[in-house]
C-alpha cells in the first residue's frame, strides 16, 4: 500500500511540475518577443541567420523579419497574411494550409495533452510529423528547436520585449 500511495505522489509532483512549467511557457507567450532563429542544412552545414519580433495587437499577431529579408506575418482568424517588402507583395495563406506547430504554439500556447516528455525547465512535444523541443531559459525568455519539413534544423531564441 505504501508503494502505490508513494507513487502516486510522485505521479501528482510530476504533474505539478509539468503543469508550472506550461503555464509559465503559455504566459511568456503572450508578451510581445524579440526573436533570433538560427536554420542549420545538415547535408550543407550551410547556417542562416534571421531576426525580427513578434507583436500582439488584439486578436492579430503579427510577426516581423527583419533580416535577412524583411518580411511580414500578420495570423489573424484563420488566415496567414505574407507580406514581402522587397517584392511589395502580399499572398494570403489559409491557417489550415500550413503544418507549423511553432504558430500554433504561439496561437494556443501547450496544453498537458501536447507533452510527450519534459525535464524541470523543458517539454518535449512529438507527433507522427515531427518532434518540437521547447526550453524555458529564464522569466522572460525560451528556446525552440525543431526540424522543418525539408529536414532543415531550426533553433528559435525568443525573449519578451519590455
Amino acid at each position: 500500500m505504501t508503494k502505490i500511495i508513494s507513487s502516486l505522489v510522485l505521479l501528482i509532483c510530476f504533474n505539478l511540475s509539468a503543469l508550472d512549467l506550461v503555464d509559465n511557457l503559455n504566459d511568456l507567450i503572450q508578451n510581445d518577443l524579440n526573436f533570433i532563429q538560427k536554420s542549420i542544412n545538415p547535408k550543407t552545414n550551410k547556417v542562416d541567420n534571421s531576426a525580427g519580433n513578434v507583436i500582439r495587437k488584439n486578436d492579430v499577431i503579427t510577426i516581423n523579419v527583419d533580416t535577412p529579408f524583411k518580411e511580414r506575418y500578420k495570423i489573424k482568424q484563420d488566415i496567414v497574411e505574407v507580406y514581402d517588402y522587397d517584392f511589395d507583395e502580399t499572398k494570403t495563406i489559409l491557417l489550415e494550409d500550413i503544418n507549423a506547430r511553432t504558430i500554433n504554439f504561439l496561437l494556443s500556447g501547450i496544453s498537458l495533452e501536447d507533452i510527450s516528455s519534459f525535464t524541470e525547465n523543458a517539454v518535449y512535444l512529438s507527433s507522427s510529423t515531427d518532434d518540437v523541443y521547447i526550453e524555458l531559459l529564464s522569466d522572460e525568455a525560451f528556446v525552440i528547436k525543431f526540424k522543418d519539413n525539408l529536414g532543415i534544423n531550426n533553433i528559435i531564441n525568443f525573449e519578451a520585449i519590455k
